[in-house]
């Protein structure tokens, strides 16, 4: 038959007796810091920094700059007309203006077109004896007669076939002596007219030329100015744009601040709590007490355990 008692064994510890006081003071101490909220505590001030004098000065320019050149006034309006002019400002467009009246007259302006003509007059004209230059014929002809006859009348010849005959040999002579040179110089006169009139039209053509290529410049910095005259007449925009940027940037740092205090000020309080929770936990964990339960011996397998023992003892030791 079986048989036993139950025994019951509580085991307690605590701390090391020499730390026990340091460890009453920590956790007197904690519970003090927490019930004076010592590093609860929200600062509320603000941490942004504002905007300088010089900055808020500059921002203040800036604005005003942009405000006097925008809407049509100041660079604005000169930049809006540069567009309306196909990129042109008032000089190029007067220039542009000029180069089409080059380029439409052929290359020509206008005393070269006068002179082209006069040119273009004499190259296509024939020869002929002009009536200035006959009166000069005449002239020096009456005068060669007087002498022709005077030297006659000299030698008692006047009036005789011999001197009729001189008189007609020296006053043609002269004649076709004038006429001769003067033909001479009229076809200097017409080969440098042609010649002149190669030269402007070359001079024409190569005008012609440059203001066609002017023209198609001016087009392309015009294309090209609109760009610049479109940025420029948005440069007041992105002035204001940026100075509402630094603004927004302010005010997301403020914010920010703002919601980083209303944070602190939400989690502190909770922060301070599990510092103490964990104060707690800790000096908890330095002494505990342990209860066991353990069963009790058989007493008969007790009884039997010493018999056994005893007749180990007697060893050999006959009883009977």
């Amino acid at each position: 038959m079986a048989g036993g008692s139950k025994q019951t064994t509580t085991q307690s510890s605590a701390p090391w007796s020499g730390a026990q006081p340091a460890l009453t003071q920590a956790v007197g101490g904690a519970q003090n810091l927490y019930n004076s909220g010592v590093g609860s505590q929200v600062y509320t001030g603000s941490t942004v920094v504002p905007w300088a004098s010089q900055t808020t000065q500059a921002m203040g320019n800036i604005q005003n700059n942009a405000n006097a050149n925008s809407g049509g006034n100041g660079l604005s309006g000169q930049l809006q007309s540069v567009i309306n002019n196909r990129g042109l400002n008032d000089m190029q467009k007067d220039a542009l203006g000029g180069f089409y009246g080059v380029a439409d007259a052929g290359g020509y302006n206008a005393d070269m077109k006068t002179a082209a003509n006069n040119m273009r007059s004499l190259a296509n004209s024939q020869y002929s004896v002009t009536p200035e230059l006959q009166k000069v014929i005449d002239a020096q002809a009456s005068k060669v007669g007087d002498q022709v006859n005077l030297n006659a009348s000299a030698a008692g010849r006047y009036g005789s076939g011999a001197n009729q005959t001189l008189l007609a040999k020296n006053v043609g002579d002269l004649t076709n002596s004038t006429i001769y040179n003067d033909y001479n110089n009229f076809l200097g006169r017409r080969d440098a007219a042609n010649s002149n009139l190669a030269n402007i039209g070359n001079i024409a053509l190569n005008n012609r030329m440059g203001a066609t290529s002017n023209v198609a410049a001016l087009g392309q910095q015009g294309f090209n100015n609109l760009g610049a005259a479109y940025t420029g007449l948005n440069a007041p925009n992105q002035d204001l744009m940026n100075l509402g940027a630094m603004n927004e940037d302010l005010a997301t740092r403020y914010k920010n601040d703002e919601l980083r205090i209303f944070n602190e000020a939400q989690n502190n309080p909770w922060d301070q709590l599990g510092r103490l929770n964990a104060i707690a936990t800790g000096v908890g964990s330095m002494g505990s007490t342990k209860t066991e339960s353990k069963p009790g011996a058989n007493p008969f397998l007790t009884a039997a355990g010493y018999g056994l023992s005893g007749l180990g003892l007697l060893g050999g030791t006959k009883l009977f």
